[in-house]
């Protein structure tokens, strides 16, 4: 599996800083765990799931990085510059306040992950707490988050790469013969989990899946007891995580033979689709890829498109008013979408900005498959 390197991490966490000073912000206290491990360089189990012992970084204007953790939490010797301990939650507080003064940050401006598509990795009251103790509250770091983690470096598109591959070969086995007429959605969700975790996936993430005549309204579906029979059109949406970067891409197959008039409508979502794919290039408004792909007639979840990374989903949205001007690094998914009674026709495709063009990080089959099953 690819790897981040220590210089790569320095320079994430000078970009951010830069950015945080010319919005007025001398530091900032990240606690979502995306953002931790973009700037942190480590990932955590159980302490990811259980919300009792938050884990922060203080990222100082120099781009020095403290990290605040239980003592119970073993970081395995992380790149950062400082370690912070407490004993107990209910200290915690106190200690990233003494983080901030040491990092020279006493008093000073300084954001947390507010708004704009991050999660604080902490309770409203410890946020409270720290923002008591620091002496001023605290202002909004997302915007210089989003500004770096925008532009993917090569290491971080190897991972996205890695875990489509993943996705890849997930769809391959599954539309081979291991998805089965007579198989409730649930139990081909459980399968589609196990398929990802033998094919590299360090973690499964979600799986959509609908099938059934008047049931392809049911976009961010959850997989129901309900058995899927032959010639219906079985939709899934996968997504899995390889290093903590995402995959995410949507395939569609029939159990037995796929009619013309599901075909006819999927080479219609298919030329869409590759339409935005044709346009993507540096230099390139994203508000045009979104208007390549656009699909007349068609209504849309509110874009054609998401960036993609250490988020599932994150910024740049791939909309017909984005102000986005396409650069090497941009990493983001092409998805028109039709929705019929009988099906869902989607070919969601992965690309990835070059220096001359773009790289399609998906390549499962866009045509519905023929299932054998």
């Amino acid at each position: 599996m690819t790897s981040v390197a220590g210089a790569e991490l320095r320079a994430r966490r000078l970009r951010v800083a830069r950015d945080l000073a010319a919005r007025g912000l001398a530091g900032a206290v990240v606690s979502d765990p995306a953002n931790v491990r973009y700037l942190g360089g480590f990932a955590l189990e159980q302490p990811w799931w259980s919300r009792t012992r938050p884990t922060l970084c203080v990222l100082a204007g120099d781009g020095r990085l403290a990290v605040v953790a239980s003592a119970a939490v073993s970081l395995d010797e992380p790149p950062v510059d400082a370690i912070w301990r407490y004993e107990q939650p209910a200290a915690a507080p106190e200690r990233v306040a003494a983080a901030l003064a040491d990092a020279g940050l006493a008093g000073d401006p300084v954001g947390a992950e507010l708004g704009g598509e991050h999660r604080l990795g902490l309770g409203l009251d410890e946020l409270g707490a720290i923002e008591r103790l620091h002496g001023r509250p605290f202002g909004d770091a997302g915007p210089s988050l989003w500004a770096a983690r925008i532009v993917k470096s090569p290491a971080e598109i190897a991972l996205v790469r890695e875990a489509s591959a993943v996705g890849d070969r997930v769809y391959a086995r599954l539309f081979g013969g291991e998805l089965r007429a007579g198989a409730s959605e649930r139990a081909i969700a459980r399968r589609v989990r196990r398929l990802m975790l033998e094919e590299g996936a360090d973690e499964p993430g979600w799986v959509m899946l609908t099938a059934g005549r008047g049931a392809y309204g049911r976009l961010l579906s959850t997989p129901r007891e309900r058995p899927v029979e032959r010639g219906e059109l079985v939709w899934l949406d996968i997504a899995c995580r390889v290093g903590g970067y995402w995959s995410d891409h949507s395939r569609a197959g029939v159990l037995g033979v796929v009619s013309d008039a599901h075909a006819a409508e999927q080479a219609r979502v298919v030329e869409a689709t590759v339409r935005g794919v044709a346009r993507v290039a540096p230099g390139v408004a994203l508000a045009d890829v979104a208007g390549a792909a656009a699909l007349p007639g068609e209504s849309t979840p509110g874009r054609v498109g998401h960036g993609l990374g250490l988020g599932s989903t994150e910024p740049p949205d791939v909309v017909a008013g984005s102000d986005v001007v396409l650069e090497p690094g941009h990493v983001f998914t092409i998805e028109p979408l039709a929705v019929r009674e009988r099906g869902i026709y989607q070919a969601e495709t992965v690309v990835a900005v070059t220096a001359d063009g773009c790289e399609v990080l998906t390549t499962a089959p866009m045509e519905i498959a023929a299932v054998p099953g």
